[in-house]
């Protein structure tokens, strides 16, 4: 297709897409590896009526004002270093992960402050006087990931039309740009070493067994996806082998199977350091850990893992200046969603209390996972009850649990139930909410569903609660704020909190009367 020489990058946006120009004014959308200020030549893969989509064929020149800092990870590829690799080579090096970690890591938070600002400009221009703080920074900005999962498969190149494969069972991550190919991963900078101490111990086990890996273009074999969940607070971890059983019997495998899995329930060094251990049989065609008819077996353990937020509240009485700790405890099952940097996790949630203010009444939290924001803020002594709502029926169950271990009696109530459905599909819920003066939306990626946001404005009318909205795409939290302040909703602030160093994700916090 066609190529584009020496554009120059104007800005970026959320996602990490670049902005040029070509001569004519159309707009070039560029993907990987590109930061404001560089010179690149380009590969268009798209072509639209009113922009271009390109790749980078070769950085010829870069701000060096924002490149200041050296990549600590032995996987990481940049086009920077315009680099041929080895076959070897090729087989470890190109992770799709971590694309920031040539910057240091207030240049990181410049630039995502930076794509903020961008996202909400529409909105600034709809209220003047609204204010985008400083982004707060992660107290951590490399270990920091409580959940890390690695693929199985292979690592295939095509030579003189003939299939070379290059690594037959490797375990890591998706290879930047081409997805079929497996990067074999020795450890990762964003988990912790005792993370990483396990995964290689786990991984020579893996490697070791005569079990063959997944196959994604036949759909055959065992070994899938090997995920591991660790605790700050608590120091337990939780590994679940994702794996693929369908053929095991016809191949003569069931054997083998029961040996590995035998030698992993008996291992010693896996018993002293994991706290428990599950097999997922997942055998849809998708590259997902977890399908509707997957099954999931406990070998270890309880199989699930207990954690803690630990905050620090301010005593504001005249008896007692001092701060008191408040720890709120969660209990984790294998596919349950929880915040990824766990002291991150504790400014984002602590930083929203003081956004909404203390006060009572009833909390309603329409995406609550395992009721982690609607808790923790109870906790704090904030409002009185709560409502929650949750697709995932098996985060719901890990709520009710989490809600007991934390509040007690305190009063409660949890549905699994779609957010744009929850008001028909369970109608006790309208009868919960008489002294509603909380809603908390942390929405999926994408956007609030226009029911949600319908509902969202009916409730308004009857009750003057405020809405606290956390996301992680600022350009979908900015595409529903402005429908919520066309509904009549109000907007003071917004607080960028950084929770994913070295990627271009950012969590953002705004709170709407």
């Amino acid at each position: 297709m066609k190529s584009l020489k020496w554009i120059k990058i104007e800005k970026i946006w959320y996602g990490g897409i670049g902005l040029a120009r070509m001569s004519d004014g159309k707009r070039i959308l560029i993907k990987w590896w590109a930061l404001p200020g560089s010179v690149v030549d380009l590969k268009i893969v798209k072509q639209k009526k009113d922009y271009v989509e390109a790749h980078i064929t070769e950085i010829k020149s870069y701000d060096k004002n924002i490149i200041d800092a050296k990549p600590f990870c032995p996987h990481f590829f940049s086009s920077l270093e315009n680099k041929e690799l080895t076959d070897q080579e090729k087989t470890t090096i190109g992770c799709g992960g971590c694309k920031r970690q040539m910057m240091s890591y207030p240049n990181q938070l410049n630039l995502k402050q930076a794509i903020i600002e961008d996202a909400f400009t529409k909105i600034k221009k709809l209220v003047p006087e609204l204010a985008i703080l400083s982004i707060i920074w992660s107290p951590q900005e490399k270990n920091y990931r409580n959940k890390i999962e690695f693929s199985f498969g292979k690592y295939v190149v095509k030579q003189d039309d003939k299939l070379n494969f290059l690594s037959n069972r490797s375990l890591g991550f998706h290879k930047q740009w081409e997805f079929s190919k497996i990067v074999n991963i020795q450890e990762c900078g964003l988990i912790s070493e005792k993370a990483n101490q396990l995964y290689a111990y786990i991984r020579n086990l893996l490697q070791s067994s005569e079990l063959p890996v997944y196959d994604q273009k036949t759909h055959k074999w065992f070994f899938r996806h090997l995920v591991i969940r660790e605790w700050i607070n608590t120091d337990q971890m939780l590994v679940n082998l994702v794996v693929s059983d369908r053929f095991l019997v016809a191949e003569n495998k069931k054997d083998q199977r029961d040996a590995l899995l035998n030698k992993l329930q008996n291992d010693e060094y896996i018993k002293q350091t994991i706290t428990t251990l599950v097999v997922t049989y997942n055998n849809w065609l998708a590259d997902i850990t977890r399908s509707p008819d997957s099954e999931t077996k406990i070998i270890a353990g309880e199989g699930v893992i207990y954690d803690k937020l630990i905050f620090q509240q301010e005593n504001n009485s005249e008896d007692n200046q001092k701060s008191a700790t408040i720890e709120v405890s969660f209990r984790i099952s294998p596919f349950s969603f929880f915040q990824t940097n766990t002291l991150a996790a504790q400014l984002l949630f602590q930083t929203a209390a003081k956004m909404t203010g203390y006060t009572k009444g009833t909390i309603l939290d329409l995406y609550c996972g395992t009721g982690s924001i609607g808790i923790s803020f109870l906790k704090l002594g904030m409002w009185d009850k709560l409502v929650g709502i949750e697709i995932v029926e098996e985060a719901i169950v890990d709520a009710w649990h989490n809600a007991k271990i934390s509040l007690g009696d305190q009063e409660v109530f949890f549905a699994a139930t779609p957010a744009e459905k929850a008001f028909t599909t369970v109608p006790e819920i309208t009868q919960k909410l008489e002294d509603l003066w909380l809603v908390v939306v942390d929405p999926p990626r994408d956007w609030l569903h226009k029911n949600v946001i319908t509902t969202l404005w009916d409730l308004k009318k009857e009750h003057d609660f405020k809405l606290l909205y956390i996301s992680c795409n600022p350009v979908t939290m900015a595409r529903d704020i402005e429908l919520l302040l066309q509904q009549g909703f109000s907007l003071k602030q917004i607080q960028p909190v950084d929770m994913f160093p070295q990627t271009h994700h950012i969590e953002t916090i705004g709170v709407l009367g």
